[in-house]
């Protein structure tokens, strides 16, 4: 699966999670599927990401949210669906309501929502671009 990584400041876990249960529908304390009857996201909390770092490497999130994330929320992507515009959808209902950023496995940059909204591109790829990604690897 792909993935994006939510971080958020000044929120809590319950507001988050109520936010999330209103964005699909349903409410789950542990996980939340969306679309709610053909899921292309499964999100939850992800509360271990601190320990799979080394130290130094959360600088640039710590730098760019101006401190370290009070919540962080993963979405895994099904590899049956392309993902975009259910993650954009995600990004509008987070970040849309929550200070944070957002994080793609595809780039190394930090995305705000405006960026998200703009289409913005960074080192040639904009968020969660998967397919570019993949093109520009190819030999």
């Amino acid at each position: 699966m792909r993935s994006v990584v939510i971080h958020l400041v000044d929120t809590t876990h319950e507001a988050v999670s109520a936010r999330l249960s209103r964005f699909v529908g349903h409410s789950d304390p542990v996980e939340w599927r969306y679309p709610r009857h053909k899921p292309a996201l499964y999100i939850e909390f992800y509360n271990t990401f601190e320990n799979e770092f080394e130290p130094g490497e959360l600088l640039p999130l710590e730098s760019a949210l101006g401190r370290m994330p009070d919540v962080t929320v993963i979405a895994q992507v099904s590899r049956r669906v392309p993902g975009d515009v259910e993650l954009r959808e995600l990004a509008e209902c987070l970040l849309g309501t929550f200070r944070g950023l957002a994080k793609d496995e595809f780039s190394d940059h930090y995305w705000t929502i405006e960026e998200i909204r703009a289409k913005a591109s960074f080192g040639g790829l904009s968020f969660f671009d998967y397919a570019r990604w993949h093109r520009d690897r190819q030999p």
